[in-house]
């Protein structure tokens, strides 16, 4: 028999929430961990961007293709020599990014006169090589420099200043540029002699016709013999950069992993594998 104790003592349903839940909520704490988790979120999206840009149609044209074809330097000590060097191993790490490893990947070398040709014939598809740009028109540069090297004087004998004397550089490069600003603002009797080659610039400087020779320090390392003599002056710095087509994504890609293996001590780490610095002086 159902009486009023009896209904009293019927099971009460509980309630998923308590009356008045949404007043005990800490709001503030909420909406600061959500704002915080958002930033987080995009501060990855804005620093990460390499996922982006290796899903560009340009590389999937190279990924079908099956080969990065990477022009590079020859016969500089520790940029490109004997099929190793400080080039081929940023090749190396662009390749593995965009296939998953180096079977890809084609290094063809070429110099200062032959690379823009070859690849405005699309027989390359980025230059990774110790020249800051192309002179010609169509191609740029990626932001951020594989490596900084210095220009130095290659001589037979030492010098402690470069009054008065005649050095020889490389015409139409920027290490002429920086050898002409040096003169301008430190050494107005140095008497500067563009060379069209360094073959020229070679015998010159065998046969006394100059006192020496400006070189980028890689240069002036490959060049140098038992008399002579790699003088340390403060000429400038010279940064090298990757090269292609100015509509090519490959240029973005190298600007981003450029930066991070700065960051990250990569290229460091190569410059000790093979013997250059960045940014050494003499």
């Amino acid at each position: 028999m159902e009486t009023k104790f009896n209904e009293d003592l019927q099971p009460k349903k509980r309630r998923l929430f308590r009356p008045g839940w949404q007043e005990k909520l800490p709001i503030k704490p909420i909406l600061v961990a959500t704002v915080v988790v958002l930033l987080l979120t995009v501060l990855m999206l804005i620093n990460r961007p390499t996922a982006t840009v290796l899903s560009s149609p340009e590389l999937d044209v190279i990924r079908s293709a099956g080969v990065l074809r990477v022009g590079v330097d020859t016969d500089l000590e520790g940029m490109y020599k004997n099929g190793t060097g400080y080039e081929k191993a940023v090749a190396e790490k662009l390749a593995t990014l965009i296939f998953g490893d180096t079977e890809g990947l084609t290094l063809v070398e070429v110099d200062r006169y032959t690379a823009p040709w070859r690849m405005n014939d699309g027989e390359l598809d980025l230059v990774i090589m110790s020249m800051p740009k192309f002179l010609q028109d169509g191609y740029a540069v990626s932001e951020v420099p594989f490596f900084v090297d210095r220009c130095v004087i290659l001589a037979y004998e030492s010098f402690d200043s470069l009054a008065g004397k005649t050095i020889a550089v490389l015409e139409n490069t920027a290490s002429e540029t920086l050898l002409k600003d040096y003169v301008k603002s430190t050494a107005p009797s140095l008497t500067v002699h563009p060379c069209a080659d360094y073959y020229s610039m070679r015998v010159m400087l065998r046969a006394g016709t100059v006192d020496g020779a400006c070189l980028p320090r890689t240069v002036a390392a490959s060049w140098h013999e038992s008399r002579t003599r790699i003088l340390s002056f403060d000429i400038g710095a010279l940064p090298y950069y990757a090269i292609a087509k100015k509509d090519s994504v490959l240029l973005h890609l190298c600007s981003e992993v450029f930066y991070d293996w700065r960051l990250d001590g990569t290229f460091k780490e190569w410059g000790r594998e093979f013997g250059v610095e960045w940014g050494a002086n003499g």
